[in-house]
């Protein structure tokens, strides 16, 4: 990951833009916003970062952002084996849990590929099914898909590819179960709406079957 940030960063100016400010499951959440533009090879690159900070009672977090973020959307409070944590993550690739109570990181994935220098899986939003994570993203811009995490068994399994839905548009946890819609590729040129309602024993047997430890 240093090698990504370093890389991001190297050579651009950055210049603070915006603040933004919000208040999640008790803790007050401060965002500075930093910009910078830089050509290369004639062409205007543009870069963004942040500066978080993170405050509960006397104690306090903070971290560095990297990449655009939709800053209004950016936390995520889940409950894990009845323990609360804010799920973010802070560049373009993989996550982090921050214990709510202690404001200190309990977990951090980050992919392989994104250490050799590769590009992952971008999550852009966290539901939750009892004790599964439920994650939608893309893998660039689109289209979007739906992944399961298991937290304890640190695995992963695609919805998308085993429910057959090969552009995602919505995810919803009602009643105890999953309700997921989008498209289902017929071929290069058409597509067929479709909706899949999934319980957390078959999102479990998907992960027994299908789970892998990288997305």
């Amino acid at each position: 990951m240093e090698r990504y940030i370093r890389e991001y960063c190297e050579g651009f100016e950055f210049s603070q833009i915006e603040q933004f400010s919000q208040t999640i499951s008790g803790i007050d959440i401060k965002i500075d916003i930093f910009e910078a533009w830089k050509e290369i090879n004639g062409l205007k690159h543009y870069r963004e970062k942040a500066f978080v900070t993170l405050i509960k009672g006397d104690k306090t977090y903070e971290c560095n952002f990297y990449d655009e973020h939709s800053y209004g959307c950016s936390f995520f409070p889940v409950t894990i084996e009845g323990k609360a944590y804010l799920l973010f993550r802070k560049t373009l690739y993989g996550f982090t849990l921050l214990d709510a109570d202690t404001l200190t990181e309990a977990y951090n994935y980050i992919p392989e590929n994104v250490k050799k220098g590769e590009e992952s899986f971008i999550i852009t939003g966290v539901n939750q099914l009892g004790r599964l994570l439920v994650f939608d993203g893309c893998y660039w811009a689109a289209p979007y898909e739906c992944y399961v995490y298991d937290y304890e068994k640190k695995i992963f399994a695609s919805v998308s590819t085993v429910f057959g839905i090969g552009s995602l548009e919505k995810i919803e946890i009602r009643d105890d179960l999953l309700y997921i819609s989008g498209y289902a590729f017929v071929d290069d040129e058409e597509s067929e709406a479709i909706e899949k309602t999934i319980s957390a024993e078959e999102l479990n047997k998907l992960i027994s079957e299908n789970g892998v430890e990288e997305i």
